[in-house]
């Protein structure tokens, strides 16, 4: 495999992601903390709640507001915490959060579909005795991804239900 073919893949992985968290309504913020100490003497200085696009594009102020804090408390170390999550659910998208798993299950199902397709396009075209019907393999693999939409929607109806309920606490 090819650096052109491995860029096509990470470019179409990146797509299916942002489709999945576009389905699940996934609205990315960041709490930005800034503090100085450690454990139980941490002290908060400053705290900032925002968009993670406008996160990225505006690190300069954090990187400011860090520096004359820094000028503020010379004899500590000024440093800050970063906290991405879900605005409409409250969730963490850390890496090995429920969230982050859903988004990767959606686009994990959305590259079988394509492979999918692209194997019975490829079959029809090139194999004079195929049936999408009794192909072994597609039916094992349709019944594999039948199960894992299943699972996907599950946990979309769980992901709805805290949204729910985060919206009567408010």
């Amino acid at each position: 495999m090819g650096k052109q073919e491995s860029m096509d893949d990470w470019f179409q992985m990146a797509k299916d992601y942002a489709k999945a968290e576009r389905e699940l309504k996934i609205e990315q913020w960041v709490e930005v903390t800034i503090y100085y100490g450690y454990a139980e003497k941490q002290v908060s200085l400053y705290h900032y709640n925002l968009p993670r696009e406008m996160y990225f594009r505006y690190q300069w102020v954090i990187r400011w507001r860090m520096a004359r804090l820094q000028c503020q408390y010379p004899k500590q170390i000024v440093s800050t915490s970063l906290y991405f999550y879900d605005k409409r659910s409250g969730e963490s998208m850390e890496v090995s959060g429920c969230l982050s798993k859903l988004i990767s299950a959606k686009a994990q199902i959305t590259k079988a579909e394509r492979r999918m397709n692209e194997y019975i396009e490829h079959n029809r075209q090139n194999n004079l005795f195929f049936d999408e019907e009794s192909d072994e393999e597609l039916v094992k693999f349709r019944e594999k991804l039948e199960r894992k939409k299943l699972e996907c929607a599950e946990c979309e109806k769980r992901l709805e239900l805290l949204v729910e309920r985060r919206r009567s606490n408010q």
